[in-house]
């Protein structure tokens, strides 16, 4: 009997919306493949590869403060984008500044996170699954940097 595919992105996008905003670590935890990687907006090498990477580094910036609101979100058969604006008195906390996600979910798991400044951005990539294939560009939004290295 073929295994179940898991929730669809918009169950995925429910759960990961209410993790980001209550800072649920157990919760994130629960959506992340095991393998998942994220690229920060800016590219470079200063992402994450496997779902501890990823919930250390956001243990570590809500430890400084930093917060999250989803602003938007959209989901596509294969993919969630939240719209998020980051709050706190540290950087990279840019209140006036939204930076979205794509999040390319397999099986009900994040299996990668793309970091995008540009909203038209974000949505085609999800839109055409072309998140992981293209890095960010620079000049997006610079979030999830300063004092949060993993």
């Amino acid at each position: 009997m073929p295994s179940s595919p898991g929730p669809r992105p918009s169950v995925v996008a429910a759960s990961l919306r209410e993790a980001l905003e209550t800072a649920d670590c157990l919760m994130l935890a629960d959506l992340l493949h095991p393998n998942v990687h994220w690229s920060p907006p800016e590219g470079g090498e200063t992402g994450c590869h496997t779902r501890s990477h990823v919930l250390s580094r956001f243990s570590r910036l809500h430890a400084l403060g930093l917060r999250a609101t989803t602003e938007e979100t959209f989901t596509y058969p294969t993919a969630a984008v939240l719209g998020l604006r980051i709050h706190g008195t540290v950087p990279p906390a840019a209140p006036e500044n939204v930076g979205y996600h794509v999040f390319d979910v397999t099986g009900g798991l994040i299996t990668r996170i793309t970091g995008y400044a540009d909203r038209a951005q974000a949505l085609e990539a999800a839109f055409t699954g072309s998140a992981a294939a293209r890095p960010a560009e620079s000049g997006h939004w610079r979030g999830y940097r300063s004092g949060a290295s993993g």
